[in-house]
């Protein structure tokens, strides 16, 4: 037989906080646990900057990026910051690519197949027309 409660009692509040945020979706360590700046960057790590976006309109018709757009836009932010300069464009493939620090479990085979493209027709421009435009 169980003792009541009063209706003020902390322990029902919180369990009933638990609930609401479990109801929403969210988990007890979920990023709704986190810091209001981790859950503005985990939700800005979902857009497309504005290089990205300039990027992908300037890209030929078969080389849209579509699965990384979709599934990774932070990476593809990061391609897209890169772009002008062909060392860290380079360096930055390379680092998505290439697994330098062991045991990753590395991307599907449509990101990489994206990524070798988007690397071969970049190196494929004339000097000048590296800009992306």
């Amino acid at each position: 037989m169980s003792i009541p409660r009063p209706k003020d009692d902390p322990i029902e509040g919180a369990v009933a906080a638990l609930i609401r945020r479990i109801a929403r979706g969210h988990g007890p360590h979920d990023a709704s646990a986190e810091s209001m700046p981790a859950r503005i960057r985990g939700r800005d790590e979902h857009r497309l900057g504005p290089a990205a976006i300039a990027l992908l309109e300037s890209l030929p018709p078969h080389l849209r990026l579509i699965t990384l757009r979709g599934q990774y836009p932070r990476l593809l932010n990061r391609v897209a910051g890169a772009w002008h300069d062909s060392t860290s464009f380079e360096e930055t493939i390379d680092s998505l690519i290439i697994d330098r620090r062991g045991g990753r479990q590395g991307f599907p085979f449509e990101v990489l197949s994206e990524l070798t493209e988007l690397r071969e027709y970049r190196s494929a421009l004339p000097r000048r027309g590296r800009a992306g435009r």
